[in-house]
């Protein structure tokens, strides 16, 4: 990885804070993200062999929306080099104007073509075991990203709504989304599609509503999603893929190598 930093101007900082989203083009270069996808072709193969964190294999639905591997970079040095990179921790931090920012987890979500399903519309922050909201997830292009393939759509301002009930994305319909909210408040939805180059990104606030349409390519659409807490936040006791690996307690502090610091103002 290139240590060098991306210049993240403050008025990115402001759209962010604002919308809840920001595009980056040009984060990564081409053989950083080859890099990426090579490491990501050597995961997809070991999954047949290791526990990857894939999330729910009986739920034939889910399949259809995504390939999720979670915590690649715990197994894959590519990986771990660009989790764990000045580079893109350092955007997080600025984006959330926090004084540090600490790493979630990472996962890998391919959107494979043909049979293929949305990723209807849904909050993050909702599954995420934290008692304090603020943090974001970039989501890094490995491929072109378009409206046909499945590329990220926000709803601008919507991480100003709060947080509503977690849906299961294996079942729900893209209806679910008119479900909460009042109909004066969705006329005012302005979903933005933001399609990209590879190498380019989006953060995105945990509590911005996002969606990502069925791929209707020939090809399978990859993204490497990596997912950033403010320093301070803590743990609250609730059922997640990932479950409780540290051994954390009720009310305590993010810390420790499973959640590394990866930029500190």
């Amino acid at each position: 990885m290139r240590m060098e930093q991306y210049p993240v101007s403050e008025d990115q900082v402001r759209f962010y804070q604002e919308n809840g989203y920001v595009r980056l083009d040009g984060v990564l270069g081409p053989e950083e993200v080859e890099s990426l996808r090579s490491a990501l072709a050597v995961a997809v193969e070991d999954r047949r062999k290791f526990d990857r964190n894939e999330g729910p294999r009986t739920d034939p639905g889910y399949a259809k929306v995504f390939l999720q591997m979670v915590n690649l970079w715990e197994h894959y040095p590519a990986i771990r080099d660009y989790v764990q990179s000045p580079r893109i921790g350092e955007i997080a931090r600025k984006l959330a104007r926090a004084g540090s920012v600490r790493l979630w987890h990472d996962h890998a979500l391919i959107k494979y073509p043909k049979d293929s399903k949305p990723t209807v519309w849904h909050q993050d922050w909702v599954y995420w075991p934290m008692h304090q909201t603020g943090a974001l997830s970039c989501w890094m292009a490995l491929d072109d990203v378009t409206v046909r393939n499945g590329c990220m759509s926000f709803i601008p301002g919507s991480h100003k709504l709060g947080p509503r009930d977690p849906i299961d994305l294996g079942s729900a319909t893209e209806d679910e989304l008119l479900g909460m909210f009042p109909p004066d408040q969705r006329k005012k939805f302005s979903p933005v599609a933001v399609e990209m180059k590879a190498g380019s990104c989006t953060f995105h606030d945990g509590l911005t509503f996002h969606y990502a349409g069925p791929n209707v390519t020939e090809n399978p659409r990859r993204a490497m999603v990596t997912i950033f807490m403010p320093g301070g936040t803590t743990y609250k006791k609730l059922e997640h893929l990932i479950g409780d690996r540290a051994g954390l307690q009720e009310g305590e502090e993010f810390h420790g190598k499973l959640f590394p610091v990866v930029s500190l103002g």
